[in-house]
């Protein structure tokens, strides 16, 4: 599965619990208006499933497809990306 960053610009709770809605734990919060998911699709499919293409619930934000990433943040994080993604760490 591919590895996705949500960024939610306007509305990140309707964001957040749209995320819990699809993806239950197959997601990573990253911070409270950025969480990573999981997904076998693409951009515009992860989108329209939390609702950010038709702006439900006044959201706004973005979806990014990543391969690799390299950072400092909790060690849950990288494990997280570890276990669920294709992305290569310190890439």
């Amino acid at each position: 599965m591919a590895a996705f960053v949500v960024i939610g610009t306007i509305n990140p709770t309707a964001i957040k619990t749209a995320i819990v809605a699809q993806y239950g734990a197959n997601h990573y919060e990253f911070a409270p208006n950025v969480w990573f998911v999981s997904d076998s699709g693409p951009t515009k499919n992860v989108a329209d499933k939390l609702g950010i293409t038709q702006g439900v619930n006044d959201v706004q934000g973005a979806v990014l497809r990543f391969d690799a990433y390299t950072g400092r943040a909790a060690a849950t994080a990288w494990s997280w990306l570890q276990a669920k993604g294709e992305a290569t760490p310190n890439g």
